[in-house]
């Protein structure tokens, strides 16, 4: 097996991190905390269809992708998972940025259930020392971009196993 990645497939993961640390700004949440649940929906609906647009403009994202193998939907799994984690704001650190804190009442099971609520809480139990900006950066940059990497390998079709 040969490990190569394509000028695109590296940009669409430096896109992915470079939207986690825009989109997870304290700024940003507290411009969305601001808004109504239909102005929110508008907003992030705006986002997905500006991202899918640019990121298929860029020629990062292909419409009309074909699926040759399991290896190749797995790889497009893993990008979906990434970006999801940038644009959902479904985890505890959506409630401290715009509440101040997580345990306000009793903290959801279900901030956990989303993609970067999972992601968090693994970083979170794994690095229990790590401060709340640090595992930020490592649940909404450094694991899209990692998951964009293998996601955009995977899913391009240039891996092979010998048989």
């Amino acid at each position: 097996m040969r490990f190569k990645l394509e000028q695109r497939e590296l940009a669409l993961a430096a896109a992915l991190a470079l939207l986690g640390f825009i989109l997870t700004s304290r700024e940003w949440l507290l411009f969305l905390d601001g808004l109504s649940p239909f102005q929110g929906l508008l907003v992030y609906y705006m986002i997905l269809y500006g991202s899918l647009y640019l990121l298929s403009r860029m020629d990062l994202v292909v419409f009309g992708f074909k699926i040759r193998d399991p290896l190749q939907t797995l790889g497009l799994l893993l990008v979906t998972f990434a970006f999801f984690i940038v644009v959902d704001w479904e985890s505890p650190y959506v409630q401290i940025v715009t509440k101040g804190d997580a345990s306000v009442g009793a903290v959801s099971p279900v901030f956990y259930q989303s993609e970067d609520g999972a992601v968090w809480f693994l970083w979170q139990q794994a690095l229990p020392w790590a401060n709340f900006e640090a595992i930020r950066l490592l649940t909404y940059v450094l694991t899209p971009l990692i998951l964009a990497l293998i996601g955009g390998y995977l899913a391009s079709g240039k891996v092979r196993f010998g048989v």
